[in-house]
């Protein structure tokens, strides 16, 4: 007869015992481990979140001192970045004035400007400040080196790539940038006692990728190469900035912000369409286009906005005359404005084209002189210059945000 104590201690027993203590055990460091990666994910997450964050502040701060300007013709121009206290600057933080280097339609890297723009010292993951990229046509400079003509049709000038050169976006406005912890040989040593918040130093190099151009991706590195440290453009070519994760010489993080991004806002100004309206309805300017010769692809190769009305109607003119197609009826006729004919008898008709639609593409010289980019419906089917094939032509009198590609008429007896 078997005792009790016989078999508390077999072997099998203690197998079994030592067996499930041993399963215990690895489950046990199994959870360990899956805590700690969902640990380390979750705190990179958060890392991630709080650069996005700031890019993101940086992002629409700039779009709301650009559009939120008090004249409607210095709206939409984005601020120079902060470029150091020994440019042009008052002190760390502030927008640059034009520099020694400056030049029309070249693009500027530095510091984003938070004391101009009023949002503190933004900051990435790494308690870095952000950096800040705008296109040479989106810069507030002084008028002589303004981009000759500024509109919802104008081109950003950054590219960005991913590891194998495929476009991310294009014709980019500006680009913010999380610069992320110093790779390779990037020095962010004190260059002078004055920058008590962000520190380091205002070479590009030194804070976007990749430092060594050996380690370029797609043969692109995220600064302008041959300028003082390293911050204006050559010319006024397109630039390509690289974004890739998980790469051991690239750790530069982006928001974008689009000539869309710009204007969207923008367009929905009272002034806006005011300043629309006070060109065409320019009682000099109207003599002007009655009496001119209507030549080339749009009718307005003769069309002199100095013959406008003001400072403020021939600023606009210049940059919006893109948007003006002129062309003579082929007999006395009234045209269709706001859904009825117009009261005059018109000779000829001037158009104001609304914002592109989809299939109509205003990027080159060539693109620009083709009607067919900015009118559609009747109006395309109609304009023929310097006579129009027909009279049947059909429009708004006054530029609605909602609708904002719908063309503006007005008739010219």
């Amino acid at each position: 007869m078997c005792r009790s104590n016989d078999t508390v201690g077999s072997p099998y027993q203690q197998r079994g015992v030592a067996l499930l203590a041993l399963l215990t055990l690895l489950s046990l460091f199994g959870l360990y481990l899956f805590v700690g990666q969902l640990s380390a994910t979750q705190f990179q997450m958060a890392r991630e979140e709080k650069s996005a964050a700031a890019l993101a502040a940086a992002r629409q701060a700039l779009i709301d001192e650009a559009v939120t300007r008090v004249s409607i013709n210095d709206a939409g121009y984005l601020r120079l970045p902060d470029l150091g206290v020994n440019v042009s600057a008052p002190a760390e933080g502030y927008a640059s004035g034009t520099f020694a280097d400056d030049g029309k339609d070249l693009s500027v890297i530095g510091k984003f400007p938070w004391k101009t723009l009023d949002t503190g010292p933004l900051r990435d993951s790494t308690g870095q400040c952000l950096w800040y990229v705008v296109s040479g046509r989106f810069k507030k400079d002084t008028d002589l080196l303004k981009t000759d003509v500024f509109n919802w049709d104008t081109l950003g000038q950054i590219d960005v790539i991913n590891a194998n050169g495929a476009f991310l976006a294009v014709n980019l406005a500006a680009l913010l940038v999380s610069p992320g912890p110093a790779l390779d040989g990037q020095s962010r040593a004190l260059a002078d006692a004055a920058y008590t918040e962000c520190g380091g130093n205002y070479d590009a190099r030194n804070y976007l990728d990749a430092f060594d151009g050996t380690n370029a991706l797609a043969g692109q590195v995220n600064y302008y190469t041959d300028s003082t440290n390293h911050r204006v453009a050559s010319d006024s070519n397109n630039k390509q900035f690289v974004m890739v994760a998980n790469y051991p010489h690239y750790n530069d993080r982006f928001t974008f912000l689009s000539v869309g991004q710009i204007f969207d806002p923008l367009i929905r100004r009272r002034d806006f369409r005011d300043a629309i309206g006070n060109l065409l309805d320019d009682a000099t300017f109207r003599v002007h286009l009655q009496t001119i010769v209507v030549a080339g692809n749009k009718g307005t190769d003769n069309l002199l906005c100095t013959s406008a009305t003001g400072a403020d109607n021939r600023e606009f003119c210049k940059n919006w005359k893109e948007m003006l197609l002129l062309a003579q009826l082929p007999s006395p006729s009234r045209i269709t404005i706001d859904g009825g004919l117009s009261s005059d008898v018109c000779n000829r008709v001037l158009i104001f084209a609304g914002r592109r639609t989809a299939g109509q593409s205003r990027s080159t010289a060539t693109e620009k002189a083709n009607p067919a980019n900015y009118l559609e419906g009747v109006n395309a089917t109609s304009f023929n210059v310097p006579t129009a094939s027909a009279t049947d032509f059909a429009g708004a009198s006054v530029f609605n945000w909602r609708t904002p590609a719908t063309d503006l008429l007005r008739c010219l007896p």
